[in-house]
This record gives C-alpha cells, structure tokens and sequence, in this order.
C-alpha cells in the first residue's frame, strides 16, 4: 500500500499534512488579499482590541477547545482497531483536498456559482465511470453531434449519500418507465397530439409497432433504450411543430412528476378501466439496506412495493427466485419497475450475482418482460478498481493467476464486479471504500438521456441544452446546493491513488487479504474451546458477520442473544466515554431466523435453528488498509484480535453457563467447597459465595480441609458439587471417596465451567 497517502493510525505523516494544510490556508488568505487589494480593510486593529471583540475570540477558543474534548468521546474510526464499521481514515489528499474545497465554500448545484469545483466533480465522477467500465461521462460540452443523434455517454453526479443516491436511481426509473404511459394517456385525451399516437416502438422481444395499438403492460415494459428515445423522438416532433405546440403539450401531458403517481393512476385507469395500471414493484434480495424501503416511500409507491428474494448460503441474491418472481408478477400484469443487485450487502459484504442478474435480462427481454437493474454498490464498488482492464477500459476475462488478481478474488464475485459495466445505473459511495470524507455518494447512469426525466428548470438561470456535465446541475440532481469540498477531496485522492489495480485496487486487495487473516485466526483461536466460531457465510469481501456459540447452556435463541450482547458490550462504543479504553471495536446485527433458517441450521444446535424470531450477530468490516501492514508485524492485528475476543468471550462463558444450568433446574446449585480456610477472604469459598456475578446462581456450603479428612465427605446426592482445593495428597485421597471436583487454580471463571459441564474444554487461565 502506498502509505504516503494517508495520515497514518499514529499521525506518522502529520508534519506533512500540517505543512499542506498550512499551505492551502496561506495560499487561500494570499488569494483572498490579492483579488481587489484596494478594497478597505473592514476589521481593523482597533476593532481587535473592542471587548466586543475579544469576548466574541474567547467564547469562540472556549467553546472550540470543548468541542475539540467532546469528539474524543466518539470511535477512532481512524484506528485500525476499528473493524466494526463500513468507514475509515480518509486518504491525505483527501483530507487536504476537502480543506481547500471548504474555504472557498462552493455550491455545486450550479457551475456559474462553482466552475472548478464542478469539473472537478466531472473528472472524479468520470474516473468513477472508468473504473466501473461504463461508457464515458458527459462532457461538459455536448458536441454538435450529440445534439442530433443519440450519443453514448453515462451520466452521473456526487450525493449526500447512498440512500439519496439509490432515491435517485429509484426517482429517475420510475419516470422513465412511466413515461410511455403518461403518453398514451395524452393521446386518448388530447386530439391535438394523435398523431403522435403513429410512432413506432418495438416492445420488448416483439416487432416494431404504432404507439397507439400498445396496451398497458406492453408499454410498461418497454426496453430502456427505447423509452428515451422515444422521448427523443416526440421532442424532435414538437420542435418541428413549433413553440406553441411544443408549449401545449408540456401544459397537458400527465407525467407522473406532474401529476404524481397516484394522480397519474387515477386519470389513467379511469380511462383505460378494462386495462388498467398496476402498481410496479422493486425486487431485491433480503439483504437489502433498510433505505430501501424509505427510497420507495419517497417516490409514491410505498415500502410495501418492496419485494424481498432469497439468498444463497453465501447470503447473495438467488437469481432462479428472481426469475420466477419476475414471471409470477408478469402473470398478474405488474411491472417489475426495477431489480436492485447488491454489490457488497450492508450486514456481510456479500455480493450477488450481477453477471447473472444480465444474463437473465435477455431472456426475460424474449418474453416481453423489462427489468431497470440496477447495482447498489454503495460499498462494493471500488471491488472494480481491482479488476484488470483491457486498452477499451473491458475487465479481462477471470484468470486467477493474473498478477492483479492472483487469487483475492472468487470468480463469482470478480465476474460480478465486471457486470457493473452493464447495469442500467447505479450507487458508490465514496466516504465507505474510497477513503474520502463524508458526504461523499455518487450514483451513475449508464445513458445519460435518462436525466431528462427529472429534468427541472430554474427561473433565475438559463437552460442550455446543449450543456453536458456543466451549467445549472442542480435542474438533473435530487439535492440542489451540494457542497464542493467533497468533489475536491475526491479528485485529489484519485489523482494521487488511481482508480485501478496499481492504485486503490491494490487497497482493496490488503483490505481482503486482512480479513481472510482475520477469520482464519478466529477459528484457530476458538478450535476447541467452550464457545464455537460460527460465520453466518462465507465472505466475499472484508465483511463478516459471526456468532460465537456457546456449548450447550443455550437453550433458547433469547439465551444466545444474551451471551452475545455481552460479548458486544466488551467491543463497542455504545454509550461509552472513552473510546480508546476499548482494544478493538466490532459491530453488531440481528437477523430474521425464518428468513435465514438453512444458515442457521449450519451454525446452531438443532433446536435452536429451528426457533422462530431473531439472531444477533457480531459483525466485523476490515476497511483500514493498515491492518495489512500489522500482519506483517510480530505479533500481527488478526493474532491479537482473535486473542482479544477470546478472552471476552471465556470470561462472558461462564455466567452464561451457571444461568443456563440454574435456570433448567429451577433452583441454584449447592456446592461444598472444601479447602484449609475457607472462611478466609481470598478463598475460593469466599470468593464464589460473594461474586457480584455468580453469587446469584450458587449456595456456598465451605468446609475445612482438616474436617473433610477427619470425618469424610457428605455421601452421593448430599450436594451437587464437590469442590476440594488441596494439595494433590490429601485432593486424592478425598476424591477417592466420592466424585468431587479437584481445584488447585486461583481462577473462578473456570472453576465455574467445571461447575456446569464436565464434558467441556477447562477455559485457560
């Protein structure tokens, strides 16, 4: 990895960031001096020596310097010990990048307003198109070619996020697919456009036909590529009609941006009554990102238009459920309006089958059937950066042995990462895997005509249609004004760490590798021991969600739920003050068991497998490219990790293991401890029978030593437990009379353990 281009988990780089910092606000103040120097200088020394002043410059110091205390609280999401989370320390050129953007507060909904910070949106949103092998983006100027005939050119912006980007993708999708209807419905309406009606479209694996004889379902499914140019088509039309035709028909078409999704519903089933509109659907697997629901709240059709699929045991989309639902929906003549492919899922990291989700297209496309797909790779995205490319910008055929490849990554999920290139759009968020801060999302549009969808004007600033990625942006962006800083920390982070295999594909490729070391020292760790190493599925990428399984004791998913959570209260943040008193940080997640039942089966006793309700997991995302390097170190990150959890879990075992006994017999355990003082402080009896844990869950019976060889041991049954602490003479020769639990450790956890199970592993001391 190039460790020049970060900050560095101990501020190794800080003199250098410290001169670039000091560099941008030199240069800032010197511009800021130099553009009009003959204009007055409106604070002057007199006015920093006013007690108006100065008090304003001390609440300020005061209140800085207290906020500056209050951050600390929070996680070092820097910190290579950070592993809980999609987010990291951002690169350096990002960080100084966004501080140069910052200072000279830019507003990218216009370029008017921002000009550079705007190209340099262009140029990063560009490199985004690249490493996905989209076609190019839009230039800032279409060329005059472009203006008479369909050009090739992806489309895309910066967002505030993944969500707003997937409500983008959603927004921009339904009013494409949504347009052909809002057209036949002017036709039936407004005579002045009829002839608008003897266009011809070719329907979805059907021969070309006039606008007018397609029914509702026929136009719902019309191909992509063939909606916008339609559109184009009816725009040439119009201006070759005239302005005041083209003015009528802007007043009277219903679009469902207009007319909303429930007006446009209303007018047209009233007037196609015997072939209505449906409601579409959106299908995605069931590890879908909860936004999701909200995207579908926000554009009209409601959460509940969201269907969920199942998944395979590597939690990734099953595709034959796909298909099926695709077709059952058909059958009820309801458009599937878009399928969402997952390219790295929030809980797992897991990666569904894009190449497979294309192959499907077509087929589907046979039997008059369209789907939008589109990849919410919000997090997965940058997988791409890693794949090889050809001179044309194609990902090379899968070749395990390939020097960029050499086996990091499956060839599922490499040809998966490659199917970006195809999909209809989709979302990559900057601020996860790309290492720039945050906001940083972005989503794409592999045509670039499918803006004109959402296309709004402004009053106050022209309308040039002949302007590409340029000019008023915020007429095609969801958000209006959006911060520049981002677009500038983004585009210096990829001039210094390209977005390719050399660059930021060879972070990806650490990030990779320091979680297959990581999962790998989990299970070395856990082989074995009282609580088993359980993954939810095989990862893809450096994500991984776990449940560490404690052996037998668990009688319930509630009861495992428990030891969990307080496995989890050892390695989070939550609620805590200070965040650096945690060794390392992990996250957690909770899964539906009904909807994950042949996962569980896999990782639980029976029983609980078959229980209803949910499981939380603990869930981990190797994102710090520094993990890597720690590996190479003695003792390395994934060593120290998994001995960390280890002992957090051992110490959680046993209170779990004497509630679990206590609570199947329905009383606490008497046990007998016998040792020389048992009274004394520091015994064992004392200790246990005044433990803040496992006093709840016992009844101390202590005996001398000298007594139990005097008079013997209670006969079989007198107790539940034996215990005797004694050098090994005298264990022996009690022990030979009854069966008792010989202790010669200070260490109660696993006395404790040797309370509940025999037939378990001693946890070490």
């Amino acid at each position: 990895m190039n460790k020049a281009a970060f900050l560095g988990p101990q501020a190794e780089n800080a003199d250098e960031l410290e001169r670039l910092l000091l560099e941008v606000l030199h240069d800032h103040v010197f511009w800021r001096r130099n553009v009009h120097p003959g204009d007055p200088r409106l604070i002057d020394e007199q006015d920093k020596r006013t007690e108006a002043f100065e008090g304003t410059a001390a609440q300020l110091r005061s209140e800085l310097f207290q906020i500056l205390a209050e951050l600390k609280r929070g996680a070092p999401l820097y910190s290579p010990r950070q592993i809980a989370h999609m987010v990291s320390d951002p690169t350096l050129p990002a960080l100084v990048g966004y501080f140069a953007g910052l200072l000279y507060n830019q507003n990218n909904v216009v370029a008017e307003a921002a000009p550079e910070t705007v190209r340099k949106e262009r140029a990063y949103v560009a490199a985004l198109a690249r490493m996905v092998g989209y076609p190019p983006l839009l230039p800032e100027r279409l060329p005059a070619h472009a203006r008479r005939e369909r050009t090739a050119y992806s489309w895309g912006h910066l967002a505030g996020g993944g969500t707003l980007a997937n409500i983008e993708a959603l927004w921009v999708a339904r009013n494409v697919r949504l347009y052909p209807l809002a057209l036949r419905l002017l036709l039936a309406t407004e005579r002045a456009f009829a002839d608008l009606g003897e266009l011809e479209v070719t329907p979805a694996g059907g021969a070309p036909r006039p606008l007018r004889d397609l029914a509702t379902f026929e136009l719902l499914n019309l191909p992509i590529g063939e909606v916008t140019d339609l559109h184009l088509r009816v725009q040439t039309h119009l201006r070759q009609a005239g302005r005041e035709a083209t003015s009528a028909f802007e007043s009277a078409f219903p679009s469902v941006r207009k007319a909303g999704l429930a007006g446009l519903m209303h007018r047209y089933n009233a007037r196609f009554a015997a072939d209505p509109l449906r409601p579409p659907v959106v299908l995605a697997s069931q590890a879908v990102h909860y936004g999701w629901a909200k995207g579908l709240d926000v554009v009209g059709l409601g959460a509940s238009a969201l269907r969920l699929l199942p998944v395979d045991a590597r939690v990734r989309l099953d595709v034959d459920a796909l298909a099926e639902a695709v077709r059952a929906h058909a059958a009820q003549e309801e458009a599937v309006l878009m399928v969402v492919g997952i390219l790295g899922t929030t809980e797992e990291g897991a990666v569904d089958p894009l190449h497979r989700i294309e192959a499907l297209r077509p087929m589907l496309a046979a039997e008059g059937l369209t789907v939008w797909h589109h990849a919410d790779a919000a997090f997965g995205g940058y997988l791409a950066a890693a794949i090889p490319r050809d001179e044309a910008g194609a990902a090379l055929p899968y070749d395990p042995a390939h020097p960029a490849i050499d086996g990091f990554l499956g060839e599922d999920v490499y040809r998966a990462t490659a199917a970006l290139a195809e999909v209809d759009s989709l979302t990559i968020d900057p601020h996860k895997w790309g290492y720039v801060p945050y906001p940083g999302g972005a989503v794409l549009f592999r045509d670039y005509h499918v803006r004109d969808a959402v296309a709004y004007a402004a009053p106050y600033l022209p309308t040039d249609r002949s302007v590409g990625f340029g000019g008023f942006l915020g007429q095609w962006t969801l958000e209006g004004s959006r911060p520049g800083a981002p677009a500038v920390g983004a585009y210096l982070s990829q001039t210094v760490v390209p977005l390719d295999p050399t660059g930021h594909g060879a972070l990806v490729r650490g990030c990779i590798a320091a979680r297959r070391a990581l999962v790998a020292a989990l299970a070395e760790r856990f082989a074995g021991s009282p609580v088993a190493f359980r993954l939810l599925a095989e990862p893809d990428t450096v994500g991984a969600c776990f449940a560490l399984v404690p052996h037998d004791g668990t009688g319930s998913l509630a009861d495992l739920n428990a030891f969990t959570r307080r496995v989890w209260e050892r390695v989070s943040v939550n609620g805590r003050e200070e965040a650096g008193a945690y060794p390392f940080i992990l996250s957690k997640t909770e899964i539906p068991a009904a909807a994950y039942r042949a996962h569980l089966a896999r990782m639980l006793p029976a029983g609980l497998a078959q229980e209803d309700g949910t499981l939380m997991l603990l869930r981990s995302f190797v994102l710090n490219p520094f993990v890597e390097a720690w590996n190479e170190r003695k003792p390395g990150f994934a060593r120290l990790f998994a001995d960390f959890l280890y002992d957090v879990a051992m110490a959680a075992y046993p209170e779990h293991a004497l509630r679990a006994l206590v609570a199947e017999r329905g009383a606490r355990l008497q046990v007998l401890v016998v040792e020389e003082e048992p009274h004394a402080p520091r015994s064992v009896a004392h200790r246990l029978q005044y433990h803040p844990t496992f006093a709840a869950y016992l009844d101390i019976h202590p005996q001398p030593l000298d007594a139990a060889l005097r008079d013997g041991l209670p006969p079989d049954g007198a107790f539940d437990r034996v215990v005797v602490v004694a050098p090994p003479a005298e264990s022996q020769a009690l022990a030979e009379t009854t069966d008792v639990i010989v202790w010669e450790r200070s260490d109660l956890h696993g006395l404790v353990v040797r309370l509940c199970h025999d037939d378990v592993p001693e946890v070490a001391p």
